[in-house]
């Protein structure tokens, strides 16, 4: 499996790769999930991975975020050998979204996520979030939202609108009143974007980014990937984020990336890959 990498911004310290792949394997009983994968993602770097439905992205994924086991290959989370040290991995991989294991309770409000998610992160003897907690952690995530709109408005006009900016503030109000049910699916990105970053992991996995059905909306929650990766480097530079994000087309990105410029330039990997046949498929083998 071919991986090519183009490294946008010369000036990026990376001192060892945020995840390194070598004939990284899964089959099954149907067959041949994925097969023979090198990957290497340089820390602070954003990977996409490409592939049509089927070709294996949502599975490469979980097993690199320690939540699924391969057949064959050795993987390393910078220096943790992901296969002996599955639990340690799923510690340092944030899920951003994969399609039911990330799925957000509708009749939760924002503030009732954001206060669940703080309670897994905290010690066990403190079972609880206070309102001071969560105003604090609600404000953080919309002071960082709201710098990105802030950047979205200084584009030149016909790439992000204001408009634009304040359909990507999930939050809406302070205190997260908000239910999820009333957020566009947009917002509803955003939102376990947002979760997942709360623990402040080295690395974010999200998957199949286009179920978001505009690409407008493609465009938005790419910028926002990008624009968070950058205030997180700005705001802790020893402790860059890594994204990895599969789709089946990334031409949004590009857009993105075209649109931000020097605002966002993390080094870029690129992995594709292929169909499965279906006589693949189907075989035993």
């Amino acid at each position: 499996m071919e991986s090519t990498r183009d490294t946008l911004a010369e000036d990026t310290d990376i001192d060892a790769p945020a995840v390194a792949l070598r004939g990284w394997s899964l089959s099954g009983k149907q067959g041949d999930v994925f097969t023979d994968i090198d990957l290497e993602v340089p820390t602070g770097a954003i990977a996409v991975v490409r592939g049509p439905a089927g070709s294996g992205k949502t599975s490469l994924l979980l097993s690199l975020a320690g939540r699924m086991r391969v057949s064959e290959g050795e993987g390393r989370l910078g220096d943790i050998d992901i296969r002996k040290r599955a639990r340690t991995v799923r510690g340092q991989v944030a899920v951003g979204h994969i399609g039911g294991l990330t799925d957000l309770e509708d009749d939760f409000t924002v503030a009732q996520h954001v206060a669940e998610r703080q309670i897994m992160l905290q010690p066990w003897y403190k079972p609880w979030a206070s309102k001071s907690t969560l105003r604090e952690v609600i404000g953080l995530i919309r002071d960082t939202f709201t710098t990105a709109t802030e950047i979205i408005d200084e584009l030149p006009p016909g790439t992000f609108s204001k408009q634009d900016a304040q359909r990507a503030d999930f939050l809406i109000d302070d205190d997260g009143e908000v239910f999820v049910s009333e957020l566009s699916e947009l917002q509803k990105f955003f939102l376990e974007f947002g979760l997942a970053s709360l623990s402040r992991p080295p690395v974010v996995v999200i998957d199949n980014i286009d179920y978001l059905r505009e690409s407008a909306d493609r465009a938005r929650a790419w910028a926002g990937i990008l624009i968070y990766q950058q205030l997180r480097r700005s705001r802790d530079l020893e402790n860059p984020l890594t994204v990895i994000v599969s789709c089946e087309d990334s031409s949004e990105l590009d857009i993105a990336t075209r649109s931000l410029g020097f605002r966002a330039e993390p080094p870029l990997v690129e992995l594709e890959l292929p169909p499965h046949p279906p006589a693949q498929r189907g075989s035993k083998h």
